[in-house]
This record gives structure tokens, sequence and C-alpha cells, in this order.
């Protein structure tokens, strides 16, 4: 049998059903002037490092192999969107694991959410035809005419344009840099049907094996802390991208992911779902 997510069981996407809980793998990498460093396999790396996991998180006693979580396998720009509306038509959950943040445009452009939390150092609305890991967001907002409510989280980017700046609140875009009220994350992930978490939205002293690191972010153990406080999560969605595995010497931030990973299947959970 072929590695899965923490071991839980690989099915096609006609066996997922009201509640489940289903990860998916994305193999999207494209191009800019950043390196990609591996991203489009991250989600084969994060499966790998996962098997060290027991799926159990004793602080919460919650095991995931005692819920609906399943693997869906990788996909690519071309059939990723499908494989979520799929997930989506049928009441689960959809967890995506890996890519670049283009993932999130390829995976939500049809899916019909009407409001996203985006969780980035970077607006991702950089002046691009073509989609990539930097103008995701842009299109993504084009594609839906404007009606995406979107609240970017944790923006702080030393690499970012002052025109997008500009471009940003000729949007209407709502920014929040980091830090921000304790209780205004909690807020945001209760309220969102979307959430879309670039690793470069933690601090870099904590996460480094991202494609463009950034300072002064939030620590991976503030953002779980917040999260266990959250009463309920109303997102059908949520994804993990922009993880670098290539400058992930022994994949030590990869198995920090993996935690991460199990925190946001165990708050959904809590939720009701699996």
């Amino acid at each position: 049998m072929s590695v899965t997510f923490f071991g839980v069981p690989k099915v096609s996407i006609n066996d997922v059903v009201d509640g489940t809980i289903a990860l998916i793998g994305s193999k999207i990498a494209t191009e800019s002037m950043h390196k990609p460093y591996g991203v489009g396999s991250a989600a084969r790396v994060l499966r790998k490092v996962s098997c060290e996991y027991t799926g159990y998180i004793p602080a919460l006693n919650i095991d995931i192999h005692e819920k609906d979580v399943v693997d869906l396998g990788d996909y690519d720009e071309s059939s990723i969107g499908s494989a979520v509306r799929g997930v989506l038509k049928r009441g689960g959950i959809a967890i995506v694991i890996g890519g670049d943040h283009a993932t999130t445009y390829y995976a939500l452009k049809d899916s019909g959410v009407k409001s996203i939390l985006w969780l980035d150092a970077h607006l991702d609305i950089s002046e691009e035809e073509k989609v990539s890991h930097a103008s995701a967001l842009r299109h993504l907002i084009r594609n839906s005419n404007g009606r995406i409510r979107t609240i970017v989280i944790g923006f702080r980017g030393y690499s970012t344009p002052r025109m997008e700046i500009n471009y940003a609140k000729k949007l209407g875009l709502e920014i929040i840099p980091y830090p921000f009220p304790q209780e205004y994350l909690k807020k945001a992930l209760e309220k969102a049907d979307a959430i879309s978490l670039d690793m470069d939205f933690f601090d870099a002293v904590f996460f480094k094996a991202t494609r463009v690191p950034e300072i002064l972010g939030m620590s991976l153990s503030e953002f779980i802390i917040r999260l266990r406080s959250v009463s309920k999560l109303n997102a059908v969605y949520f994804d993990f991208v922009e993880y670098c595995p290539e400058i992930d010497l022994g994949y030590t931030h990869g198995k920090i992911l993996t935690q991460l990973i199990l925190e946001v299947i165990s708050a959904f959970i809590k939720s009701g779902y699996g």
C-alpha cells in the first residue's frame, strides 16, 4: 500500500461522504523570480514525514484514526479544483497540503466560497497576467468579480512593492499586519468559508523552509494556542502552501508542519467533522 498522510485510508472522491475530512496533495509549482525549492514535491515529502507521527494528540485526546479522515492523493492545476469541488459537493472538508500559493487559486476559483482568510506575509496581488504564487489572490478576486470577501492577516512583506499596497487599497482589501489583537485571529478563523495558510505567515525564526521568508511574524506555538481557542470552524476548506523541502535539512520544518496539520485536522474534528 502506498504511503498516505498519517497512514489514513487512501480513497477516491466517490468515497467521500458528509463530514469526511479529505486530505489532498498539491503538486502545483509556478514560476517567478523566487526559486521553487521543491514546493511541488512537498506533499510527497510530508506524507513520508507524517509516518513518524501517530495521529493522536494527547493534549486534546483526539485520534484522527478514530474519525473519517482520508487521503485522496495528489493533484495538479488542471485537476485540483475538480477534486475540491467534489469533496465540498459531498459535504466533506477539503484540506489541501503542498504546492505554492497558486494552489489556492486553482483549488477555489470555481468553488463558490464567499469568504477567504489569507494568512500570509505578502499580498499576492502582483500585476502578472499569468497565475503564480505572487499573483494568486489578485486572480482569485478578479475571477470572482470582487464577490469573494478577503482578509489578509499577517502582512509585513519586505519584498512587497509599494504599488501592490496601493492596488490593495483600491480593491478595498482588508489587510491586518502582525501583531494584531489576540481575539482577532480567533474570530477570523471562526468566520471564514476558506482558510489559506502560507508558511511565510510565520516568523522566519520559527519556520525557514519557505520560498520568501519574512521576519516579525507569529510563532507556530502562538498560532496553535489561538487555533485551540476556536469554538467552531465554519470553513469547508483549509490549505497549507509554500513549504519548500529542498531547503529543509533533515525535514525539520516538515516535521513541524506535520504537527500543525494534525492540529488543524483536530480543529475540524472538534467542530463536528470526521
